[in-house]
């Protein structure tokens, strides 16, 4: 292993759940009157978090939403994850290479820690990382701010320049390299220019993965 530690992003990364929760999101919102694409929803959302989403529909619902609709959000994503909710096309073979290999790894994701959770259960990659899966909301700034990494690295004893990121978003990749650590951009759904600009090591396949990981 060329790394210290290893951080994987949730969401586009581990998981594929990034088209899965737009669908969701903009079904519930267009059944509660707020007429919204999916493909909007992600161009405004990629990489931002759940509170962003809040603020956003807070200001542009017309007649307001109820008051438990953040709450309805959250049981219709999770009732969607635990149908449809899968692995990202070959990130197993990558943990368990990097696992076989003596890798460190974490996860650093801008998703509550419930939905965290909940994404880590039920592709069942938990097993990979186990207690060691960190939200934004346990830091005081969510990504692009370097908060989250800084918070992983010191968790997991690291030294944020001994550290790779696996990012998929810009804000993501802002944020790694804001830490201090060499990030890598998964291009699977994502412009492969927006992350090399960002300043990632861009790759497009996981296959790819083990070899920038481990220089081999």
């Amino acid at each position: 292993m060329k790394y210290e530690l290893v951080i994987f992003d949730c969401d586009g990364v581990l998981v594929d759940s990034e088209r899965l929760v737009n669908r969701i999101t903009a079904a519930f919102f267009n059944e509660r009157g707020l007429p919204i694409e999916a493909d909007a929803l992600r161009t405004m959302f990629k990489g931002k978090t759940m509170a962003d989403v809040a603020r956003w529909a807070e200001t542009a619902a017309r007649p307001p939403l109820n008051a438990d609709w953040f709450y309805e959000l959250g049981i219709a994503t999770a009732q969607g994850f635990q149908r449809d909710l899968q692995p990202v096309e070959g990130v197993r073979p990558v943990l368990d290479l990097l696992t076989a290999r003596g890798g460190r790894l974490c996860v650093a994701s801008q998703s509550p820690p419930a939905r965290l959770a909940l994404s880590l259960t039920v592709t069942g990659l938990g097993k990979y990382f186990g207690e060691h899966a960190y939200s934004a909301a346990q830091v005081a700034h969510p990504k692009p701010a370097p908060d989250l990494f800084l918070h992983a690295a010191r968790q997991m004893d690291a030294s944020p320049e001994r550290c790779a990121v696996v990012e998929d978003s810009r804000s993501g990749v802002l944020a790694a390299r804001a830490a201090g650590m060499t990030v890598y951009g998964y291009a699977g759904d994502e412009e492969p220019d927006t992350l090399a600009e960002a300043g990632a090591i861009v790759f497009g396949s996981m296959a790819q993965l083990p070899h920038l990981l481990c220089g081999d």
